[in-house]
């Protein structure tokens, strides 16, 4: 048995790295203070106090995800954009094929096309460029506008609408950094609030004080969760019956053994608690495929259950 509780460590309380993680905290601390009622006082730190910080880190992650959707629905804004100034662009383009030809002269320059091509544009860059040149020149040379369809004004009207759905994406996404900013400070307000309350706590529990779990956190006192019990042996000895055996766990008090019958049980359930390495397995059914773990157990809980090892039963 002290071979099984050697390297003990009392246990840690649970370190919060994630908003939900710090969020279920608080909702237990909260929900601890009213079970506990006046036998644990927190003035420092009252349920009030906790109720506003979990609201404050709520309402935080609300606006950044709404920042978010407002970027998105804005992207789509800009995508349309994008697509009305490219349909005018090449309806331009078309145009003046009919009067400089379909192959690419220096006269297409004039509409800000380049290197020798009249395709398309594919990046925003070269679209707001093109559209600049075509605005210039049809500015330039009236006679060559169509109408109400291709004209300067026209082109004018696509950059200043395109120039406002580039900003407005812009905006946003300063916007949500500035969410992001403000999530991450309630967070850290809301892991603060959260040790303190631990502080407190420790003036007035006992390290070993069941209540401690009433607010969601671990005793202090308690021995930190055995390690994964390992070499895990299961050996038939009978018709019916077992033998198990496995190495020694870190911080064991005693060990659990399960068994689970394969098409009958659901789930694990618990057969024996020894204090030993070994434990024997009786009134096996007949006949059956049979998978076997074994845990560790002190008074901080329960390790992780070892590797399966399944045996069949003649």
């Amino acid at each position: 048995m002290d071979d099984n509780k050697t390297e003990s460590k009392h246990m840690k309380q649970k370190q919060i790295f994630t908003i939900n993680g710090a969020l279920n905290a608080g909702k237990l601390i909260v929900a601890g203070i009213a079970e506990v009622g006046a036998g644990v006082m927190l003035p420092f730190n009252p349920a009030a106090d906790i109720n506003t910080d979990l609201v404050n880190q709520i309402m935080a992650c609300g606006n950044h995800e709404q920042a978010k959707q407002i970027k998105v629905a804005r992207r789509k804004t800009l995508v349309l954009q994008i697509d009305e100034c490219t349909t005018f662009i090449r309806a331009t383009r078309d145009m003046f094929k009919i009067i400089w030809g379909t192959e690419f002269s220096e006269l297409f320059t004039a509409l800000g096309f380049k290197n020798g091509s009249i395709a398309m544009p594919d990046s925003l860059e070269d679209l707001i460029g093109m559209l600049q040149a075509i605005k210039t020149h049809l500015t330039t040379n009236p006679t060559q506008e169509v109408g109400t369809v291709i004209t300067a004004a026209r082109a004018q009207a696509l950059l200043d609408s395109l120039f406002a759905a580039q900003q407005a994406v812009v905006s946003q996404e300063a916007e949500i950094e500035s969410t992001i900013t403000i999530r991450d400070e309630k967070f850290e307000a809301l892991k603060k609030r959260i040790s303190n309350v631990y502080q407190e706590l420790r003036m007035q529990l006992a390290p070993l004080d069941p209540r401690w779990m009433k607010f969601g956190m671990n005793m202090p006192g308690a021995d930190e969760t055995p390690d994964q019990v390992t070499g895990l042996k299961v050996t038939l000895i009978g018709p019916t019956a077992a033998a198990t055996k496995w190495e020694a766990s870190v911080r064991a008090a005693y060990y659990r053994v399960y068994i689970r019958v394969i098409g009958v049980d659901a789930d694990y359930r618990a057969i024996g608690s020894p204090a030993d390495l070994d434990f024997t397995i009786e009134n096996l059914p007949a006949g059956a495929t049979i998978d076997v773990v074994v845990t560790a157990v002190n008074n901080g809980g329960e390790g992780a259950r070892s590797e399966v090892v399944r045996i069949v039963t003649h």
